[in-house]
């Protein structure tokens, strides 16, 4: 009965997911990822175009670095479950309120703006303060963080993501709390697990077979919570994290059948004291729900 149930199982995915499987879905042992991690989205800038700068605006006006962070717009061209200021092709500008921009070269680009017209933007105009001052937003703390794309087609990731890098909001940035490493926390949500339950509370729009993806919906991730695992148990996650973290990500059926992410879904169900059934079962659901997508993506 649903008064069994841990409050934040108790309906939406819990019910579309095989009966092999709602149980060990609801156990009171598995935390939501709110739990032990922030999930926040990333910038929404109101105008990307004068926010967001490449290679040849800095160049062209010498923006100096002091009111640049590098930027991930998104993992569309990235492959790698390991990302670094190295595979930003963008940069943020971020300029503080109390900045004293006299005789800068940002002061210049400012003026540039407003000359076409971003500072009436109402998105920008109603902030209060500079309207060329985002709200502040934290960047991946020095441990580092995780990424999750608010769209998902054929790739599954969600990779850590190094400290000093802003992502725009097409991206929910994961940050682990206090006493958690990320790379557990890496292990755990690229596990079939936790991407099998993605596809269970995401929604497929407009008959695209686009998986999109809800803070909350990311934030009701139902895992074991990293603070409570024995080391030895973290270890194995570590272990079997690395060697994916180095190689290419490919799609969901090819890396299924890859022996080195069936190693991280076997430490990561035996940590669920999953039976041989429930495991075929997280496969079997997981592959169905991302052909399901496929062949609406097909049918349009």
């Amino acid at each position: 009965p649903q008064s069994d149930l841990a409050p934040a199982a108790r309906w939406g995915g819990l019910l579309r997911a095989p009966v092999a499987l709602q149980q060990r879905l609801a156990a009171p042992d598995l935390a939501p990822l709110s739990d032990w991690a922030a999930v926040q989205r990333g910038y929404t800038t109101g105008a990307n175009d004068f926010f967001y700068l490449d290679a040849a605006a800095v160049a062209r006006w010498g923006i100096e670095p002091a009111f640049r962070r590098p930027l991930l717009k998104s993992l569309r061209n990235l492959d790698r479950l390991q990302l670094t200021p190295a595979d930003c092709r963008h940069e943020l500008l971020l300029i503080p309120p109390q900045a004293d921009l006299h005789e800068t070269a940002v002061a210049a680009y400012v003026a540039w703006g407003e000359a076409h017209g971003f500072h009436r933007r109402r998105s920008l105009a109603d902030r209060g303060g500079p309207w060329y001052s985002l709200p502040p937003q934290a960047a991946a703390p020095p441990d580092g963080a995780l990424l999750l794309p608010k769209g998902i087609w054929r790739r599954h990731m969600a990779p850590l993501l190094a400290a000093g890098v802003s992502v725009d909001q097409q991206l929910y940035q994961v940050t682990p709390a206090p006493g958690v490493d990320p790379r557990v926390a890496a292990a755990l949500l690229n596990s079939a697990w936790a991407i099998w339950q993605l596809e269970l509370h995401g929604r497929v729009n407009f008959g695209a077979g686009l998986l999109w993806l809800a803070a909350y919906e990311v934030a009701a991730l139902r895992l074991p919570d990293p603070r409570r695992l024995p080391e030895a148990a973290a270890a194995r996650l570590r272990a079997c994290f690395a060697p994916l973290a180095v190689r290419p990500c490919q799609d969901v059926e090819t890396e299924l059948a890859q022996p080195d992410r069936q190693a991280l879904d076997t430490a990561v169900f035996d940590l669920l004291a999953l039976d041989a059934a429930q495991r075929t079962a997280v496969y079997q659901a997981l592959r169905d729900r991302v052909q399901a997508r496929r062949r609406r993506a097909a049918s349009v």
